[in-house]
């Protein structure tokens, strides 16, 4: 069930309780754009009560410093710990680069904030969906 298309689209499947969806470019939208996008996922799963994200990047382009992206990197997990969401799965791309770079300010931000969701990263949507599920 779509609950949400726009810039992204917000595809709920209540059976399962996942929420999936995927990301923006950072390059096409502005920080604020992306900002915006990612209120929506946090008050979606708030209201929604949604237990699982599966946020697909295969396909985003992320052009910003990497400064930058941990800031609106951390904000989305703060808000996201003011939610009961337990599992994130995220699917990554193809660019070696991007993903070392995400996953360096992902682990920084789990120690920092002692996120209490569990995360971890993709190549593909199929094995994201079967970590959601198990």
């Amino acid at each position: 069930m779509v609950l949400h298309d726009g810039i992204i689209t917000l595809d709920y499947n209540p059976a399962q309780d996942v929420l999936i969806t995927s990301m923006p470019d950072i390059k096409t939208f502005g920080l604020s754009e992306v900002s915006y996008c990612l209120g929506l996922i946090v008050e979606y799963i708030r209201n929604y009560d949604i237990k699982k994200l599966l946020l697909d990047s295969s396909n985003s382009v992320v052009e910003v410093e990497d400064e930058a992206y941990k800031t609106i990197t951390t904000q989305f997990a703060l808000n996201l710990m003011n939610t009961r969401l337990k599992k994130l799965a995220r699917v990554g791309t193809t660019n070696t680069n991007r993903e070392e770079s995400s996953a360096k300010i992902s682990q920084e931000i789990k120690q920092e904030l002692n996120l209490p969701i569990e995360y971890k990263s993709f190549n593909g949507k199929a094995e994201a969906m079967e970590w959601l599920l198990a």
